[in-house]
C-alpha cells in the first residue's frame, strides 16, 4: 500500500504541477503584451501618415474608426493581433459600408478608467486638433481593470460620469464583462450599471457584455469563452464581442448588418 506520507506528497506534486501548467497558460497571454501594443503603434502611425498624403493630393478620407480601452481592445487572448474584436469590426465596418476603413487603435493594456480620461482622449483630441482627423466611429471597453482597485462607490461613480461626459458623442461603449458569482462579479455588475445609466444619459450606445456573458452557462463561459489566462476573452468570444458592435453601429449607419464570422480578415488600410 502507498503510505500517507507518499500520498501526500504525489497529491502536493500534483498541485505544484498543475500550477505551473496554469502559470505557463497564463504567460501565453502576457507575452502578447509588448507585440500587440507596438503592431497597433505602428499601424496608428501609418494611419495618420497616409491620411495626410492622401489629403495633400485631393484623395477623400476613408471612414475613419478610433479604438479606445484596455488589452480587450488591443486583442490579447485572441490568436493573432488581427482576431481581436477591434480589426474584426474594422472589417465588418468595410464590408457594410463599401468604404475603405481606417484603424487608430489607441487602447492600452491595462488601461483603467483614468488611461482614457487622460492620453486616450487626448491623443483623440490632438489627432482633430493637429491633424484634423475626426473619427466617424468611435468605441470604446473599459472597467474590467477597475474592478479589482477596491474605489469607493461615490468615486467610482464620479470618474464613470466624468468618461461618459468626456467622450465623444455617440460614442459605442461597452460595459463590463461578468466577472462570475464572485464579489468581483457584483463590483462588476455595479460599474456596468452606471456605464449604463450615465452613458445612456450623455447619449451613448451601450454594448450590454455583461448581459450576454452572464448570460452563459458558467463553464460554457469560463473555459468556452476566455483565454489560457482564464481572463481574457479569446477568439471566439471576440469574434461574439465584434458581432454586438456590429449589430449596434449597422441602422446608424442606414447599413445592413453583416455576420462577423463570414468577413475576411482585416486588411490594414495603411
Amino acid at each position: 500500500m502507498v503510505s500517507r506520507s507518499t500520498a501526500a506528497a504525489w497529491g502536493v506534486g500534483a498541485v505544484f504541477a498543475g500550477s505551473q501548467v496554469l502559470v505557463r497558460r497564463a504567460r501565453r497571454v502576457a507575452h502578447q503584451r509588448r507585440p500587440y501594443a507596438r503592431y497597433w503603434e505602428y499601424r496608428n502611425l501609418a494611419v495618420v501618415e497616409k491620411l495626410a498624403r492622401n489629403r495633400d493630393a485631393g484623395i477623400p478620407d476613408p471612414l475613419i474608426y478610433i479604438a479606445l480601452g484596455d488589452s480587450a481592445a488591443q486583442g490579447l487572448g485572441a490568436s493573432s493581433v488581427i482576431d481581436g474584436y477591434v480589426p474584426r469590426l474594422a472589417a465588418a465596418l468595410g464590408d457594410m459600408t463599401g468604404r475603405e476603413v481606417a484603424l487608430i487603435n489607441l487602447s492600452v493594456s491595462g488601461a483603467v478608467i483614468p488611461s482614457v480620461l487622460t492620453h486616450q482622449l487626448m491623443a483623440v483630441q490632438g489627432l482633430e486638433c493637429q491633424e484634423g482627423i475626426v473619427p466617424d466611429i468611435v468605441t470604446c471597453d473599459i472597467g474590467g481593470n477597475d474592478v479589482g482597485y477596491g474605489m469607493d462607490v461615490m468615486s467610482m461613480s464620479d470618474l464613470v460620469q466624468s468618461l461618459t461626459a468626456s467622450l465623444p458623442d455617440g460614442t459605442y461603449l461597452a460595459d463590463v464583462p461578468s466577472f462570475g458569482p464572485t464579489p468581483s462579479g457584483r463590483r462588476a455588475r455595479e460599474i456596468s450599471e452606471m456605464i449604463h445609466s450615465y452613458g445612456e444619459r450623455d447619449g451613448h450606445h451601450i454594448i450590454p457584455l455583461e448581459e450576454f456573458t452572464a448570460g452563459l452557462p458558467l463553464p460554457t463561459y469560463l473555459f468556452g469563452f476566455h483565454a489560457t489566462d482564464f481572463f481574457h476573452p479569446n477568439t471566439h468570444a471576440y469574434q461574439h464581442w465584434a458581432q454586438m458592435w456590429v449589430d449596434a453601429i449597422a441602422p446608424d449607419l442606414n447599413a445592413p448588418t453583416v455576420d462577423v464570422a463570414d468577413v475576411a480578415a482585416y486588411q490594414p488600410w495603411a
